[in-house]
């Protein structure tokens, strides 16, 4: 992902997530059966199920197993080997808030636009694929844009549909698969590849 960086930012967003994701995938420690996966992430759809053909519920939750609970894989990996935040950092007001609640919100948005781009074809958006703002007395760039708002390429987005800049999320998610990596050795868990 950082190879292509500088040419093609939306794609190193995009394989930086899928990363995170495939180990999130290999590390969820959810022992729900897939029908309870399935109502814990989609209880519209069950209800429906169980209204009209309850013996399919079980066989639909297996055909889609895979793609269940996602979201809480990815958000729920990261928090749990959550790094330390890096040692040189911006002004405050460019500091990502370096906790889990405070970076659930974040998560959540980023993999949101990951589905978006896989989906849909709606790429990143375009500031968070720029170079992030160093002022030349920081000891590090922006870690988020700051004010109220961001234009770029005839579009606005506001500060909330900007949480990480993508220098920041590349340290997370290297330290995030480096702690689970360190993790597997030192556990002998069945977790591990």
């Amino acid at each position: 992902a950082m190879w292509i960086a500088d040419s093609e930012p939306a794609l190193a967003w995009l394989l930086l997530v899928s990363a995170v994701e495939t180990a999130a995938n290999r590390w969820d420690k959810s022992g729900a059966s897939n029908t309870d996966r399935l109502r814990d992430s989609k209880p519209d759809l069950v209800e429906a199920i169980e209204l009209r053909c309850p013996e399919l519920l079980p066989i639909v939750a297996d055909k889609i197993a895979d793609t269940i609970g996602a979201t809480r894989k990815f958000v729920n990996f990261v928090l749990e080997f959550l790094p330390m935040p890096p040692q040189a950092r911006p002004e405050q007001a460019f500091q990502v808030a370096w906790n889990p609640k405070d970076l659930k919100a974040p998560l959540l948005k980023i993999y949101d636009y990951r589905s978006k781009a896989l989906h849909t074809g709606i790429p990143f958006p375009a500031p968070m694929c720029q170079p992030p703002m160093c002022i030349n007395n920081w000891s590090a760039p922006a870690e988020k844009p700051g004010g109220l708002a961001v234009s770029t390429l005839g579009s606005v987005w506001l500060k909330k549909d900007l949480p990480l800049s993508l220098h920041i999320f590349e340290y997370i998610a290297r330290k995030v698969l480096q702690s689970w990596w360190s993790s597997l050795q030192t556990s002998g868990t069945g977790h591990g590849p």
